[in-house]
């Protein structure tokens, strides 16, 4: 992200790979609890340790434009295969009635996820199929250290059936309003093909990964 907003910075004023910062909310210790912040133009990590350990890596916003630079392509790429795994049936099932204009649970909007949930339910998937879901969402847990990573998407997995996918527009995630969803007990992750802001001929991506139970390590009740 930050090499493409130095690209993006060659060709409008207001972006820069400068233009990141850091932060901490309580004091960085192997006891206790405190959360460190990654901040800047499509970036926004938040994790939460406490007595050492990650408690929470999320909410994980990122974005990207122009998409050929491939920082965020294992992740579309995996939302893509995830799709591609469904047949005609399930897709149909996995539509959604309407599209968005943005990542629908993004920045600003902590807990302001749907009432009812929308989609394909996993457990009515195969196991290569129910793969293919745990292979997307590691993409963003992936961001924390191997062991913490391991056990989020272990409990992601043991909620794996009651997780529903969703989509909008195109599978392949290429063009303006593209748009597909994983909504579990737990897990929440968007990813959303925007117009380009930059390069208006083009898209750029949004995405969003959050935790309706350990956003902000569960420091906050958004209720």
């Amino acid at each position: 992200m930050i090499e493409a907003d130095a690209d993006l910075g060659k060709n409008r004023d207001g972006y820069s790979s400068a233009n990141y910062i850091i932060a901490f909310l309580g004091r960085p210790s192997a006891t206790g609890k405190w959360q460190l912040q990654l901040g800047g133009h499509h970036l926004a990590i938040n994790l939460t340790f406490e007595d050492g350990r990650v408690v929470g890596a999320s909410p994980n916003f990122m974005g990207l434009e122009p998409p050929e630079n491939t920082t965020l392509k294992s992740n579309h790429d995996a939302m893509v295969a995830m799709l591609a795994s469904l047949n005609t049936a399930q897709l149909a099932q996995a539509k959604l009635a309407e599209g968005f204009g943005d990542v629908y649970v993004g920045p600003g909007k902590d807990g302001r996820f749907p009432a009812k949930k929308s989609g394909i339910k996993a457990s009515s998937l195969n196991k290569k199929q129910k793969a293919l879901i745990i292979s997307a969402i590691q993409n963003w847990v992936q961001i924390v250290d191997d062991e913490s990573a391991k056990t989020i998407l272990s409990s992601y997995a043991k909620q794996l059936d009651d997780t529903y996918i969703a989509f909008y527009g195109g599978t392949e995630l290429k063009n303006r309003g593209d748009y597909v969803r994983i909504d579990g007990p737990q897990v929440w992750i968007e990813f959303i093909c925007q117009p380009g802001a930059v390069y208006p001929q083009g898209i750029h991506y949004h995405t969003i990964y959050r935790d309706c139970i350990k956003d902000y390590g569960g420091s906050f009740n958004f209720k």
